[in-house]
């Protein structure tokens, strides 16, 4: 793969980046090198870990991408490498529902539980979180970017899942996906059913878009949890069938 590093800027808060002063790398790639969220670039200088992909507006008008990277080891050069890529275990994004949090007067407990619980089953390199309003357009974009341009292995969504007038997860999630995973909504509704009867009104949906899992989760930390140990087993076997792993299931 071959990569030309056009500059290093200093950027704050975009998309789903949570940090300050991280550099920001861009440059152009070969059309088939599919860069995805927490894949570590090597050339011979330096790596670094691609954290948030973003556009940047060059002075005609037209967009390029770009990549907010921490990096891990070496001194970052401008100039064109040939390049190596890797990873270090999955990618995770999560999308708390809230107006009270998106307008911070309510603090997100939520999106933290899901990327802790996470990490005690299987190795995570990249996770990082979002809160947005119960809208309808910014879940669907946000859905999309995680997804389709930012490729983070595993995206969840948390709150919304009710039948409440501002409960709109499932509606937006729906037809986004490629397919559905019917399995995981039966295991947390039988893991929930077995801790309140309130678990009957979730409409919580679950499957795959692109190469990332979509799984809707409720609001609360502690239902989060609970749904998620439902299917922690299945997480990783699900996303490596998913990104082409040819070895038989039952090996």
């Amino acid at each position: 793969m071959h990569v030309t590093w056009k500059d290093a800027y200093t950027a704050g808060t975009v998309i789903i980046g949570q940090g300050l002063d991280h550099p920001l790398i861009h440059g152009w790639f070969d059309a088939d090198a599919e860069l995805r969220a927490g894949d570590i670039v090597h050339d011979p200088n330096c790596s670094v870990q691609l954290e948030n992909r973003i556009r940047l507006c060059r002075e005609d008008g037209l967009f390029m991408p770009a990549w907010v990277a921490r990096k891990e080891k070496g001194v970052f050069v401008p100039g064109e490498f040939s390049c190596t890529r890797s990873r270090r275990g999955f990618s995770l994004a999560w999308i708390t529902l809230s107006d009270k949090g998106s307008r911070g007067e309510r603090v997100d407990a939520s999106g933290p539980a899901i990327r802790d619980a996470a990490m005690e089953a299987m190795e995570i390199g990249l996770a990082r979180g979002m809160i947005i309003p119960d809208e309808p357009e910014i879940l669907k974009a946000a859905l999309v970017d995680c997804c389709l341009f930012q490729g983070f292995d595993l995206v969840f969504t948390t709150g919304g899942t009710g039948v409440g007038p501002r409960d709109i997860t499932p509606e937006v999630t729906l037809p986004l996906l490629d397919k559905r995973l019917p399995g995981f909504e039966r295991a947390m509704t039988q893991t929930s059913l077995a801790k309140t009867p309130h678990a009957m009104i979730s409409r919580a949906v679950a499957g795959v878009m692109g190469l990332s899992l979509i799984v809707n989760l409720p609001g609360s930390p502690k239902a989060v949890r609970e749904n998620l140990h439902a299917i922690l087993p299945a997480l990783k076997h699900a996303v490596e069938k998913l990104q082409g792993d040819p070895r038989d299931c039952g090996q």
